[in-house]
């Protein structure tokens, strides 16, 4: 820290605000023998100019900074001026009286405390707020969940995110008027849920650049209020909006590049105009999608239930210049169709694949398509979440093995499949890849899904359990490996056959 000329610097490291004000009332009980030495060490930092305090508190944990503020006046103005406020159960009770079960902590009692709390910021305001309500709580209470935030919201705030972990029958309407008439000009992240928000005129947002609102009861036409005047906007992330039909996002919106939605369910359409999107996340049931004339698109990740044939037949076209692709598929019933189109610049691939045990056959071998549709690929990973297996390879089977010479993969590196078993088209797959692939560095063959949860070795931890069964077929897969892929590895190709902990499950 620099201070002005004839200041010492003093280390103040983290929550030493509060000890140091312990050791200055001990000292005032010494006795008058020893007060000179009392003076010259209270003069080492007590006479700091109260602008320096102010901003070492601004670096000292909330908690503490609170009760530092109890024992010192000099503190306690530092604390009125304190620009960060987390407003939690954590930071408002103690750890044990957490312990003893929040849910018994009188509610009443938690308002009063933040009462007390906002009363001390009424006048500076701050600049990162954060609020969060365990409830429960109805409307009644939310007229003082107003009147902490008509303190909390001022000209100087940049950070304000809301948490309403249990909103009541009723949602509490967020007071748009409090982002009016210059208040929220300067806030750059806006995180809000379990709320109602109803814009019906243009809201101050003119530095906001991250948005994100989960389980908020707000339609297209709301948030088209707020992108009007938010051109400074870079990511919206979208949870559980349930009202949204259509989202627009317009031309204006020159900076945005992310955008992410989780499981809004009535969601039909998602229609981008803006130019620079570059990254795409999507949790939900196949829409429409259009993203006009961006080419900017390099990561795109679709959860649930997109098909991969889907993304051959559309993606190439929608997304020409993608580079990383992450898709997570459920019970597919069609293979992998050959393409037409091209994904001319895509270097990663990440299939997620989840089978039920009432789903028919699925050919692994059909990948290779997409494979043939990505000329730049360089990594390929198959996470397959079954352990189900519908056509097991035999010695007999060799002879029957499908080939293709004709499809060659120049530029994939590394190869990596989770979940694998000796299903005869996944072991077609990885032969074909071995055969056809002379860029390839690395092989890793996992036996197990890859949302299994290994104890990594550590003597308190335990693998999640396994079935005998499932074991028995782990065992039979790596014989398969054995007796099929390792003789085809080339000397140039590092193999890794990852088992199961051998000291949870001994095969």
């Amino acid at each position: 820290m620099i201070l002005r000329p004839g200041l010492r610097a003093i280390r103040i490291d983290d929550g030493s605000i509060a000890a140091l004000a312990r050791r200055e009332s001990s000292l005032r009980q010494h006795d008058d023998d020893d007060s000179q030495d009392i003076k010259r060490m209270r003069c080492s930092w007590s006479d700091l100019p109260e602008e320096i305090w102010h901003h070492i508190y601004t670096l000292v944990p909330m908690r503490e900074a609170a009760r530092a503020a109890c024992v010192s006046h000099t503190f306690l103005r530092s604390w009125r001026c304190h620009t960060n406020l987390t407003l939690t159960k954590e930071t408002i009770f103690s750890k044990e009286t957490i312990r003893k079960g929040f849910l018994r902590i009188d509610v009443t009692q938690f308002d009063n405390n933040i009462d007390h709390i906002m009363a001390n910021h009424s006048t500076d305001g701050v600049k990162k707020f954060m609020l969060e309500l365990d409830g429960p709580y109805s409307a009644k209470h939310y007229g003082r969940l107003d009147s902490w935030l008509k303190i909390a919201v001022t000209p100087m705030t940049e950070e304000l995110s809301l948490i309403l972990l249990w909103s009541g029958e009723i949602k509490y309407n967020f007071p748009c008027s409090f982002l009016s008439d210059g208040r929220g000009n300067t806030i750059r992240y806006l995180n809000l849920r379990n709320c109602t928000l109803r814009p019906t005129f243009e809201l101050g947002l003119r530095s906001l650049t991250m948005l994100h609102l989960c389980g908020v009861c707000i339609t297209g036409d709301d948030l088209g209020y707020l992108f009007s005047n938010s051109f400074a906007l870079e990511q919206l992330e979208l949870t559980y909006c349930d009202d949204i039909f259509r989202l627009e996002i317009p031309c204006l919106l020159q900076r945005f590049s992310h955008l992410e939605v989780f499981e809004c369910r009535n969601l039909q359409v998602i229609e981008s105009k803006a130019p620079n999107l570059s990254s795409f996340c999507f949790t939900g049931n196949q829409i429409q999608l259009s993203f006009g004339e961006s080419l900017k698109i390099k990561s795109m990740k679709l959860y649930y239930n997109w098909t991969i044939s889907y993304a051959i037949d559309k993606l190439t076209s929608l997304v020409p210049n993608l580079e990383t692709l992450t898709m997570h598929t459920v019970s597919e019933m069609v293979n992998v169709p050959m393409v037409s189109g091209k994904f001319l610049h895509l270097k990663f691939l990440t299939v997620t694949s989840v089978w039920d045990f009432r789903q028919e056959y699925y050919d692994y071998l059909s990948l290779v398509s997409f494979f043939d549709a990505s000329p730049s690929l360089e990594t390929f990973i198959l996470h397959v979440e079954n352990l189900t297996v519908y056509e097991w390879i035999e010695e007999e089977d060799l002879l029957s093995m499908r080939r293709m010479p004709e499809h060659h993969h120049g530029n994939l590196k590394s190869v990596r499949i989770t979940g694998f078993s000796r299903e005869k088209s996944m072991v077609e797959l990885t032969l074909h890849i071995l055969e056809n692939t002379t860029s390839l560095e690395c092989l890793t063959l996992d036996t197990i899904p890859d949302y299994y949860r290994r104890c990594g070795n550590i003597p308190d931890k335990e693998c999640l359990p396994f079935y005998s069964t499932d074991i028995m077929k782990v065992h039979d897969t790596i014989l398969a490996i054995r007796t099929y892929i390792e003789e085809k590895v080339p000397s140039t190709v590092k193999l890794n056959v990852l088992e199961p902990c051998s000291r949870c499950h001994a095969l």
